[in-house]
């Protein structure tokens, strides 16, 4: 469950936006243009808006249409989508990103429940359920199906996976699914712009927008800033998982993140737009001498436990020279913020990257020294 929790384990658009950008397609439709995400496309149509959340792993096809109106029984669309009253009042939410998304917009009374409560490092959602407002469904693998339908939320913000073969009983309780599909963007402006979709299902559409405009400003200024950089280091990210070690693509979100903080990665110029899965060979061969190591993690570790999980470590230079970051994620609230918020994770990186800068201070990463 925590492997889970960790891959994963994140519109102005019914009536005008502050600065989205739309295209006259027809007399009747309209087409909002997204700058960065590409997995997304809404249109306004006559009775409402049409949103199309494009299939991140098959060519050519689609994840999900949506067709989101002010009046349900006036809705008149065909029947190749899922029909959405919008604003949404209450809904359950099975990743802490989204359900932080809530209160970065402002409208966190509309969380009526949680999945995975326990890894959610939201003091109004924790809050919320010890008063008994906040309905905790469960594990996101294995949720209380009966408290579900008790709860009767309006909608459920789950996060699709590659073959998964649906969602199980979910799909039965005839309650509308939002596939929240935004971590697979590959770029990390183009995830956090899917903010501007679930703000018009909750009626938040400008305050979205605006947050998304300070987050692109503060992201590219961040990025120029980076160039200016007279020292450079190289990084080593994550740690081995079982017989392999997963490295993010260079094409990956993360991978594009190094990018655009101007930092070296030996992968940098591969391709791929996922996780890489080498041997520790590889890793050695490729890492050995990068002059620090970063990492997420759950729960306190050190040196020692480090060791104790893999004793190659000892044979990196970051593990010998102490030059290990690490983010302890049940403590810091990264997947609740990054998602929405990639300038400040831009930020970490770049002092990382370039020590030269004198950033401001880490906001994620610690230094392990123990």
């Amino acid at each position: 469950m925590k492997r889970f929790y960790l891959f994963y384990a994140f519109l102005v658009f019914f009536f005008g936006s502050c600065t989205n950008k739309v295209t006259s397609v027809s007399d009747k439709d309209s087409v909002v243009v997204f700058k960065y995400a590409k997995n997304i496309q809404m249109t306004y149509i006559k009775s409402g808006i049409k949103v199309t959340l494009i299939n991140p792993w098959k060519s050519n096809a689609t994840l999900h249409t949506y067709y989101l109106v002010k009046n349900r029984a006036d809705a008149t669309f065909g029947e190749d989508g899922t029909i959405i009253q919008i604003p949404l009042k209450r809904s359950l939410f099975f990743t802490t990103a989204h359900a932080n998304l809530m209160t970065m917009l402002g409208c966190e009374d509309v969380i009526a429940g949680v999945a995975d409560a326990k890894y959610m490092l939201i003091p109004k959602v924790q809050t919320g359920i010890k008063a008994g407002k906040i309905a905790d469904c469960g594990e996101s693998m294995k949720p209380n199906i009966e408290k579900i339908i008790d709860l009767s939320p309006d909608a459920l913000f789950l996060s699709p996976f590659e073959n998964s073969g649906g969602y199980g009983k979910l799909d039965q309780l005839n309650i509308p699914i939002i596939e929240c599909a935004e971590y697979m963007e590959s770029s990390a402006l183009g995830r956090a712009e899917w903010m501007k979709f679930y703000g018009v299902l909750f009626g938040r559409e400008r305050t979205a927008d605006s947050l998304f405009s300070v987050v692109e400003k503060d992201y590219l200024n961040l990025k120029k800033e980076a160039e200016t950089a007279k020292e450079t280091r190289s990084v080593l990210p994550d740690r081995k998982v079982g017989a392999v070690w997963y490295l993010p693509g260079g094409k990956s979100s993360v991978g594009r993140l190094y990018a655009d903080a101007k930092g070296s990665y030996a992968y940098a110029a591969d391709t791929q737009s996922g996780s890489l899965a080498v041997a520790f060979e590889t890793v050695l061969n490729k890492f050995e001498n990068s002059d620090f190591w970063i990492f997420n993690h759950f729960g306190s570790i050190n040196r020692k436990t480090l060791l104790a999980e893999y004793q190659g470590y000892a044979m990196l230079r970051p593990f010998k020279e102490k030059e290990i970051y690490g983010c302890q994620t049940d403590k810091q609230s990264y997947f609740e913020e990054v998602s929405w918020r990639p300038d400040w994770l831009l930020s970490d990186l770049i002092q990382l990257f370039h020590p030269d800068l004198k950033r401001r201070p880490l906001r994620y990463y610690k230094k392990i020294t123990d």
